[in-house]
């Protein structure tokens, strides 16, 4: 029980100067530095999956490092002090793909689903929400909703809006 206890607190915090990461095909790799290791003094730990703990307040701090088993590897304070920072976000940025609304063409309602037709950063986008009031996340001037497929759309100043997409979802916020 002790030693449980004791792996729960034992944080390994990942820098620019502990691990290199790199692509190995089309996945993020990671090489940790280590005292076991051969050669170079890293020991290379594979491919590794990037999560964020914070993914809409703080989306390039705390980042949580995870093996090939999902157990983690280590954190990332702030991804911004890695050389390889861009590589990092480039990596993020598929996982956590969030089109930003920029206006809403539509919004039709049937049988307690909502269809909105948008314009997004990513294009024209379309996509249908199962109770509009319970798929919209409001998050400071702005809100985040959550289509029936899992997929999260950003609306990052309601009150920037056009006068149309507006009025369209004011009534749900």
């Amino acid at each position: 029980m002790e030693n449980a206890i004791m792996n729960v607190v034992d944080i390994v915090y990942l820098t620019d100067d502990n691990a290199v990461f790199y692509k190995k095909g089309d996945f993020p790799a990671l090489k940790l530095k280590s005292a076991e290791a051969d050669g170079d003094g890293y020991e290379d730990k594979g491919i590794v999956t990037l999560r964020r703990m914070f993914p809409f307040d703080e989306p390039y701090t705390m980042i949580s490092v995870l093996d090939e088993r999902e157990e983690e590897i280590g954190i990332i304070r702030d991804i911004n002090e890695f050389s390889s920072a861009d590589f990092l976000k480039e990596e993020l940025e598929k996982i956590y793909f969030m089109p930003i609304i920029k206006s809403i063409r539509s919004m039709k309602e049937r049988f307690g689903y909502s269809n909105f037709k948008t314009v997004t950063d990513r294009g024209n986008l379309e996509f249908t929400v199962n109770d509009i009031y319970k798929s919209m996340l409001k998050k400071g001037a702005g809100v985040i909703i959550t289509d029936v497929d899992g997929n999260r759309y950003a609306i990052p100043d309601v009150s920037a809006l056009d006068k149309k997409s507006y009025r369209m979802i004011e009534l749900y916020m």
